[in-house]
């Protein structure tokens, strides 16, 4: 059976998610959400993925948390719904860079806490934080340059219509 290229994105976002270090399923949740364009109940989620509602409700709770969708409600609705930000990547960006401050800042003060007769230990303690803090900066850097680019095809679009 032929793969439709929606179903090879779902798949091939999930193997990429798991090759990342994370479930497989956070990926295939990533990708149904961008191709679906609107919020989708966990329920929608686990028919169309074929996947325990549990796995969905776990993994949406992570991709929220990442950056990548957001939980929305409908007026006279108990249930919540999932959608992927339009433009994900931005976010993305920002929650590794703030994940990676809060890293350094971490790696800082145990850097700090070493005695002065052990300065060959801190100092490769201290480079460490250094590596997340530089890696936090060019992360930011990176998704205020996706923002502005955002913003100027936005205006483009805008001005197309």
């Amino acid at each position: 059976m032929t793969q439709t290229p929606e179903d090879k994105f779902i798949e091939t976002l999930g193997l990429i998610s798991q090759a990342d270090g994370s479930p497989r399923i956070s990926g295939q949740i990533t990708a149904y959400l961008i191709l679906a364009g609107e919020a989708c109940s966990l329920t929608q989620i686990a028919e169309e993925l074929d996947v325990s509602k549990a796995s969905v409700s776990t993994n949406v709770r992570l991709l929220e948390a990442r950056g990548i969708v957001v939980r929305e409600s409908r007026k006279g609705s108990r249930q919540d719904l999932w959608r992927a930000l339009p433009r994900p990547h931005q976010s993305i960006l920002s929650t590794m860079s703030d994940r990676f401050k809060r890293n350094a800042a971490q790696i800082d003060a145990i850097a700090e806490s070493f005695p002065a007769d052990k300065e060959h230990k801190r100092k490769p303690v201290s480079e460490f934080a250094d590596f997340y803090r530089q890696s936090a900066d060019f992360l930011k850097s990176w998704a205020d340059a996706l923002a502005q680019n955002d913003t100027i095809s936005m205006r483009k679009d805008a001005s197309d219509e």
